[in-house]
């Protein structure tokens, strides 16, 4: 009998699209008796140290992650995002280890171009505008770290400034869709990026994406696939978990959550074969004797 541990290993912080500190975020998990969680931001890894350090406090396991973006027909009327989360061994969080892999170092390139991108957005309005949203003028001294990230932008226009919620809906996507040198890469090669990172990958949520042949593409050639998702009804769920059987494929539990409900975990946990793949460990005991009591 496969024994399934319970997890979420996706789900934001405030540090991309989510409106949860990472403290917040574990503290969540941590009612809810999850045992294995990863934050997974959007292309940044910023929460993760503090996540780890929340996690440890709380007696769970933390896996650094990110959510890496890619695309499909970049550039054309049919291009779409694609992402594949990159799981990356806890052992990392030991020294500075973490902080040398190229995908940390991708992510403070791509919180510098956000800083950027949301600074000239805002230069571009009307001064009245501009006050509402910025009236002590501080945002261009906010280091790019901890610069307001997307939700975070989205909940200070709909308090400050309503009307530019709208205009701020279409030119953000502007940030991924005419970015081909962060962002116009193919799903596989993020895939080969994060092997050679010394990350596992897995592709999230592939029940939403538009091109399913494209998608079967990519799911044939990554590591592993996220079975149960927000994103995924039970029967896409039982499909995607059909597809990971057949052909050998790890497979997940997460939510990925971004605090705009009430948390509720996963409907299941994820193998503990794929646990101990990602975690490049096998799993504490305290961990097996939990999962065999369900």
């Amino acid at each position: 009998m496969s024994l399934h541990v319970p997890t979420d290993l996706h789900a934001h912080t405030r540090f991309s699209d989510g409106r949860a500190t990472p403290e917040e975020l574990v503290d969540a998990r941590r009612a809810a008796r999850i045992a294995v969680i990863a934050i997974a931001d959007h292309d940044v890894m910023t929460a993760v140290r503090a996540g780890a350090l929340a996690a440890q406090r709380a007696a769970m396991i933390l896996v650094p992650a990110t959510e890496v973006t890619a695309f499909v027909h970049f550039g054309t009327p049919r291009a779409e995002q694609v992402h594949v989360l990159a799981y990356y061994p806890p052992d990392l969080l030991r020294g500075r280890g973490l902080e040398q892999r190229a995908l940390f170092a991708r992510g403070l390139d791509v919180a510098r171009r956000w800083k950027e991108f949301v600074l000239a957005w805002l230069d571009a309005l009307a001064p009245d505008d501009r006050r509402a949203l910025d009236p002590e003028v501080r945002l261009a001294a906010e280091p790019p770290a901890s610069f307001p990230a997307l939700q975070t932008l989205i909940d200070l226009v709909v308090a400050r400034r309503p009307a530019l919620f709208e205009p701020l809906r279409r030119h953000h996507v502007r940030f991924w869709d005419e970015d081909r040198a962060r962002f116009g890469w193919s799903p596989f090669e993020a895939i080969d990026a994060i092997r050679a990172d010394g990350a596992i990958d897995v592709v999230a949520h592939p029940a939403r994406y538009r091109d399913q042949d494209e998608t079967a593409r990519v799911l044939g050639y990554a590591t592993g696939v996220e079975v149960h998702s927000l994103h995924h009804t039970a029967a896409d769920a039982a499909r995607l978990l059909a597809f990971a059987e057949a052909h050998d494929k790890l497979w997940t539990a997460s939510t990925d959550d971004h605090q705009l409900a009430a948390y509720a975990p996963p409907p299941s946990g994820t193998p503990a074969r794929a646990l101990e793949r990602i975690l490049r460990r096998p799993l504490p005991r305290e961990l097996l004797l939990r999962a065999l009591r369900g």
